[in-house]
């Protein structure tokens, strides 16, 4: 019999208790939020850049980097860092 104390980490919390609070679906908000950001924070500077200087190619490799950005900082946060 135990007495209700396990060998876990200080911060960490049981799996039920992580789905009960919707954690695996926060996951997916926090995911789009990267994606979103990344295109307003690499977006509006390189759409006043293309404006200022006039040329339109700015923007959209601005977009692209961004979006690459984003989805490295999304692979290396949720990837599985194994045993």
């Amino acid at each position: 019999m135990t007495d209700g104390t396990t060998d876990r980490p200080e911060g960490s919390s049981p799996v039920h208790h992580q789905m009960v609070a919707g954690q695996h679906l926060r996951e997916g908000w926090d995911a789009l939020g990267t994606l979103l950001s990344a295109m307003l924070v690499f977006g509006l500077p390189a759409w006043w850049l293309s404006e200022a200087i006039d040329q339109v190619w700015v923007l959209p490799v601005a977009l692209v980097l961004g979006m690459a950005a984003a989805i490295f900082t999304i692979w290396v946060r949720y990837s599985d860092p194994g045993p």
